[in-house]
């Protein structure tokens, strides 16, 4: 006799407790107030065995944060014939675990965080990378460790309690625990690069610091405040702008030269200021370029100088105060340039 297909539920899901901030069977624990959830939110996928090169079966929602808890709620594919047998194997019993999948970032032997019976430093800070469903987890906070380059993470020992430190050399745990601050404080480097706040001549000597004294770069690096791409780009975008109008309006370069020098002028607009200047132009003009690169081309000079200045004096002592006032001053602008060009004209200079 066949074998009575049952009903599918409309959704196929299942809530777990994903992890907690117990000791788990490896002898360490999470935080899990410190576990980064943004990046994993993007990309949801719930795999089977931390598989993450094979399809997932499902995805996450409802991801959240309850005490010292992380819970969530697996909602298996219907379509996926997979999902919808290991749907049945947790709905009736069969398979109850699931596991996360972290790469760390800050670990911690401080012995107020310790618990009993713990033996590896305490994960204070991680990103999630994914949860699968598992058979047998470490246990129901089980956490799988890896590093940015997808090899296996390994906590040290700690070596508090006399009877671990016996079992390895004073020399073996020197290196361990060297090692642990190392790549603790690369890891905390390398997260302020991709925030912006240091320069590529810092990273070395940055690291080198945050090994010797961690708190003190970790303060000074969360001091610094991200740039803002916006506005930096936007500034650099209306400066190009001026510097090819300059040199397209004296003849310098063609229309269709223009979308080539532009976008080099926001990458490098001291470098293609040189090579545009050193581009012969109409009659007369080549003087009146010289004379911007020669003059003071700071924005110095106070409010009673800058009402007598001429179109001639802003291109030459601030040009992005010039590019600012065709935006927001227009007829001041319009005025100063015809002035200029009833002036110079005679001599062969167009603006």
């Amino acid at each position: 006799m066949a074998k009575k297909e049952r009903e599918l539920p409309e959704v196929l899901e299942y809530d777990f407790i994903i992890t907690d901030e117990s000791v788990n069977r490896y002898k360490w624990r999470l935080l899990v107030a410190g576990i980064d959830l943004s990046g994993f939110i993007k990309n949801p996928v719930c795999c089977v065995q931390h598989a993450m090169d094979m399809i997932p079966v499902g995805k996450w929602k409802n991801i959240r944060v309850e005490g010292q808890e992380l819970k969530g709620t697996v909602e298996f594919d219907p379509n996926d014939p997979d999902a919808v047998k290991l749907f049945w194997k947790y709905k009736d019993g069969f398979m109850n675990a699931v596991s996360l999948h972290v790469l760390p970032i800050e670990v911690s032997s401080n012995t107020k965080l310790l618990l009993p019976d713990q033996k590896y430093p305490t994960l204070i800070k991680s990103e999630l990378l994914e949860i699968s469903i598992v058979t047998v987890p470490g246990q129901k906070n089980a956490v799988k460790l890896s590093t940015p380059e997808g090899t296996e993470y390994k906590l040290n020992l700690l070596t508090q309690n006399k009877e671990m430190a016996q079992e390895k050399t004073v020399e073996e745990i020197q290196k361990e625990l060297d090692d642990q601050r190392k790549l603790t404080a690369e890891n905390l480097v390398d997260r302020h690069v991709d925030r912006g706040v240091v320069e590529d001549g810092e990273v070395a000597s940055l690291k080198k610091l945050a090994f010797v004294d961690y708190t003190e770069v970790k303060t000074m690096l969360e001091a610094r405040k991200t740039p803002s791409p916006s506005s930096e780009t936007n500034s650099a975008e209306v400066n190009a702008d001026a510097l090819i109008k300059l040199h397209f309006d004296r003849a310098a370069i063609t229309e269709a030269e223009k979308s080539i020098y532009r976008p080099a002028a926001i990458l490098d607009y001291d470098g293609t200021k040189k090579v545009l200047e050193m581009k012969t132009g109409k009659d007369g003009v080549q003087s009146f370029v010289v004379g911007l690169s020669n003059g003071n081309n700071n924005s110095g000079g106070n409010a009673d100088e800058r009402a007598n200045w001429t179109y001639y004096d802003y291109f030459r002592k601030d040009q992005h105060a010039l590019s600012m006032m065709e935006k927001n001053e227009p007829d001041k602008f319009k005025k100063l340039e015809a002035d200029f060009q009833a002036s110079s004209a005679p001599n062969g200079v167009f603006v």
